[in-house]
């Protein structure tokens, strides 16, 4: 638990820590910094291991304090369900009071009384211990815990520069010259949210120049962006085995709408035709393009195993999606858009592990992620090798090829593709 409810986890510090042994049901709490408490040195942290499988709830805030090995213990139920842990009824009356008498004070759970924190976190334990009675450790499970939670906490904690008298003028005051996203892992695809204090960073407005708020930590540093290209045809092709030409693929797909030599018109038209045969339903008079042709069988396959089966399996880390957590309007295209969503999120958690080990050693930092696109901090002493080094990991060595921005904000970047290669 956290001295403050209402601030990021890397803006705050640890008011105690609930521990409870599932072998002979003991409980304790290790307090830090609460004023019912003598409390104790966050050196403690250090000593306070087990040869026993460690389970943490909300082990990507841990992480920050806690440097052993856990295993993430919301994940576990929503790998079993492909739901939320439903922790809010565990909630106490106090905990709902002090949340609106409070919310603008600082280190207000420091304060609390202890005899509620612990009312509530036996609650929160017993919720959890539903879903340790059946959960059935996997490798699939382990890579995807291990790899995902780790990624989205490295983001987290690298935090965004803000330029503040412009970020208050789009969203709320702050004392800080940094802010920090948090992404909520247990949607129904996978594909994160990302919301903190009044702040959607995975759907930021381009039109209110909000977006200028968001600027370099370094003295010589600007924003660099990266975006994958027709990243879900693409992804979608290496789902189905089916290999593209070089070049672009609107332009291969576009030859079979209006034949060879597109104009510039035909080549956006291409683009917006791709994407409502993929997002919608694949019209019978374009299932003779090889690639659709494909497209279309995938699909009713998928729908023919979740019909029988209550759930499909993700094609890289194998996870279940589950019936029961999709909308009762579920049909074969809309699955497969929930498909398509968790297979780009798995694709890349992969990606950023691979990205997070290339930055080892500079300063230029991963800020944010939003789905086909990633954001960096990037420090010009770094050089533009690692840009290249950058561009290279997230391409799969042009596997999926990259646009690149670069600029001194996020409102005012401009393409630098054709520059940096």
């Amino acid at each position: 638990m956290f001295s403050d409810a209402f601030r990021h986890y890397a803006d705050t510090r640890l008011s105690f820590i609930y521990i409870y042994t599932i072998t002979d049901a003991q409980d304790w709490i290790v307090p830090f910094h609460h004023f019912d408490c003598v409390n104790q040195s966050n050196d403690l942290l250090q000593h306070l291991t087990s040869s026993k499988v460690i389970y943490a709830l909300g082990r990507k805030r841990l992480m920050a304090y806690y440097p052993y090995r856990t295993v993430d213990a919301d994940m576990m139920h929503w790998w079993q369900t492909g739901k939320p842990l439903p922790l809010d009824d565990s909630n106490t009356a106090c905990h709902n009071a002090w949340g609106a008498w409070w919310s603008g004070t600082t280190n207000s759970y420091d304060w609390l009384p202890m005899t509620k924190h612990m009312e509530r976190c036996r609650a929160m334990r017993e919720v959890f211990m539903c879903s340790y009675e059946t959960h059935r450790h996997s490798r699939a499970f382990q890579q995807y815990e291990s790899q995902s939670i780790a990624a989205f906490h490295a983001i987290e904690q690298s935090g965004l520069q803000i330029d503040r008298s412009v970020f208050e003028q789009h969203f709320t005051a702050t004392r800080s010259s940094k802010t920090f996203s948090e992404y909520n892992l247990y949607t129904a695809t996978g594909r994160p949210s990302n919301k903190h204090g009044g702040v959607n960073y995975a759907a930021l407005n381009k039109e209110n120049g909000c977006r200028s708020a968001f600027v370099s930590r370094h003295q010589r540093g600007m924003l660099l962006e990266m975006d994958f290209d027709a990243f879900h045809v693409r992804l979608i092709a290496k789902i189905l085995g089916y290999n593209f030409p070089e070049g672009s693929v609107h332009e291969h797909l576009g030859k079979y709408y209006f034949g060879d030599d597109l104009t510039e018109e035909q080549y956006e038209r291409s683009k917006q035709i791709t994407f409502r045969l993929l997002y919608g339903n694949i019209d019978k008079e374009f299932r003779s393009i090889p690639f659709f042709a494909a497209c279309h069988d995938y699909v009713q396959k998928l729908w023919k195993e979740f019909k029988a089966n209550g759930k499909v399996m993700t094609p890289i880390f194998e996870r279940p999606l589950h019936k029961d957590a999709l909308p009762d309007d579920m049909n074969a295209n809309k699955l497969f858009n929930y498909m398509l969503q968790a297979t780009e999120t798995e694709h890349n958690i992969t990606v950023i592990h691979r990205i997070m080990h290339t930055l080892q050693g500079h300063d230029s930092k991963f800020i944010l992620y939003t789905y086909d696109s990633m954001l960096f901090d990037y420090a010009l002493t770094d050089g533009k090798e690692l840009i290249l080094k950058l561009k290279d990991v997230m391409s799969e060595r042009g596997a999926f090829p990259v646009k690149i921005k670069a600029g001194a904000d996020l409102h005012t970047m401009q393409d630098m593709t054709k520059r940096i290669n």
